[in-house]
């Protein structure tokens, strides 16, 4: 298909803008799931082709919270809040206990430890949007702790 593998991560990836950018118009109605399902699909061929994962689960979150928020949860991957929230805090690098220790002084980090710390704000963005959504489970309170935390970090 592709001569480079960096050719092969842009295709896939512009594959997912496109599928992504219908997923999130209304205009769509109920295709907008297939939307999702394919961009979904493009992501999951563009880390393989070499996207870091970071990337790619801000992206896959994002849309995921955008669809639970303006189609509703269901039980499938895709639209459930609490399979959202699970996928979310196993994707994130550090511990939170490390994370709250490591943001009291996060300017006199090394930087791979920043860079955690970002990821750990970053990720979790998404959950604020579909929070409500959340069953009252371990899961939600974990959550709580990260979008608490989220403010003092970098």
């Amino acid at each position: 298909m592709a001569d480079h593998p960096s050719e092969s991560v842009n295709l896939w990836l512009g594959v997912w803008e496109v599928n992504s950018f219908y997923a999130c118009q209304t205009e769509q109605g109920e295709g907008r799931r297939a939307w999702a399902e394919t961009a979904m699909y493009a992501l999951a061929r563009a880390e393989a082709a070499g996207l870091d994962g970071v990337t790619a689960n801000a992206n896959r979150f994002n849309l995921r919270a955008h669809l639970i928020d303006s189609l509703g949860a269901t039980r499938s991957p895709l639209l459930n809040p609490d399979a959202l929230a699970t996928d979310i805090l196993a994707a994130l690098p550090v511990e939170l206990e490390d994370a709250a220790e490591w943001a009291a002084d996060w300017r006199q980090r090394p930087h791979t430890q920043i860079r955690a710390l970002r990821q750990c704000k970053n990720l979790p963005a998404p959950a604020q949007i579909i929070r409500s959504r959340l069953s009252a489970t371990p899961t939600a309170g974990a959550l709580d702790q990260w979008l608490a935390l989220r403010a003092r970090l970098p």
